[in-house]
């Protein structure tokens, strides 16, 4: 089976660091996987990443895409994911793409990105948030952007704390596509209609991303795979986290989801409930360890 193809955004400041760790923790600890492409993107122009930071990720099998590939949603950090997606489903010959946000890195072999009959595969929102219950104050909301985008079913699956059930909504923190499904390139017309027909929560608006996955998603939710609790793992999240979840050690991790916390000052230390520090992984990060820019406190 062909392996995956990993989509990263990268560009000046702390994406800098965390796309190399990104790398090198595939590199590491990614198994069958370990090999695998990997595409860094520097999609807004005068953003650029400092040469030492292409250079350290060429040095690690890394292919460096510098293009403007964002123009009207460029004040928008978070849709660069869309823009890099769509323009890989479009130029690359991968069948499996895996879109992975900077901040997050792998602790294990991605088998589960490899094969499958899914179209997609994702883990569900930690928490509601923009979410909706099929009824409330977010309904509305959901309605319309169904409406606008066409969707005919009504999917849904349980937030990631609190096992909450809400329509089908999906981190985009990891998302894994088979290309020849189009879903990236529906997924950036998507964002573009909802823009264009006025459909954005003001409360939300950095959602739009996710918001928009969600309904591109939602009628092929038959071929959705949802991963597992080793995927996406929510590190900030992780005290909340039931059923064993917030007891799994870094070993049993498959794609940790850090939120800046590694660029805190002794943040491995910080982890509740603790990690196991005789681990490999452990040593491994401890090194690494923190990030810079280095942080005080967590936004």
């Amino acid at each position: 089976m062909a392996e995956p193809a990993f989509l990263i955004c990268v560009e000046r400041g702390r994406l800098e660091s965390e796309a190399v760790l990104l790398v090198e923790s595939l590199r590491r600890w990614g198994g069958a996987c370990a090999g695998a492409p990997v595409y860094a993107f520097a999609p807004r122009p005068g953003l650029e990443p400092e040469r030492r930071t292409v250079e350290a990720l060429e040095a690690i099998g890394t292919t460096y895409v510098e293009a403007p590939l964002v123009d009207r949603f460029a004040e928008m950090p978070t849709f660069n994911k869309v823009a890099v997606s769509a323009w890989a489903e479009r130029e690359l010959d991968h069948e499996t793409l895996v879109f992975a946000d900077t901040d997050s890195l792998f602790l294990g072999e991605p088998a589960g990105l490899v094969g499958g009959d899914w179209v997609a595969a994702m883990r569900p929102v930690d928490r509601r948030i923009a979410g909706s219950k099929g009824k409330g104050k977010g309904e509305p909301f959901w309605r319309k952007m169904y409406a606008e985008l066409g969707v005919r079913s009504e999917p849904y699956v349980r937030t990631v704390v609190g096992g909450m059930r809400i329509r089908a909504y999906w981190n985009s923190g990891l998302i894994a596509v088979k290309r020849s499904a189009g879903l990236f390139a529906a997924w950036e017309q998507a964002l573009a209609r909802l823009h264009d027909a006025g459909v954005v929560r003001e409360r939300w608006p950095h959602f739009m991303d996710q918001l928009s996955w969600a309904g591109v998603t939602a009628d092929v939710h038959d071929r959705v795979e949802v991963l597992p609790a080793t995927y996406n793992y929510p590190l900030r999240q992780r005290l909340a986290l039931a059923g064993g979840a917030d007891e799994l050690d870094l070993p049993d991790l498959v794609h940790l989801h850090y939120r800046l916390w590694f660029h805190l000052p002794d943040s491995l230390p910080k982890v509740v409930p603790p990690f196991d520090p005789a681990s490999d992984r452990y040593r491994w990060l401890e090194e690494r360890l923190p990030l810079l820019p280095i942080v005080d406190e967590l936004d």
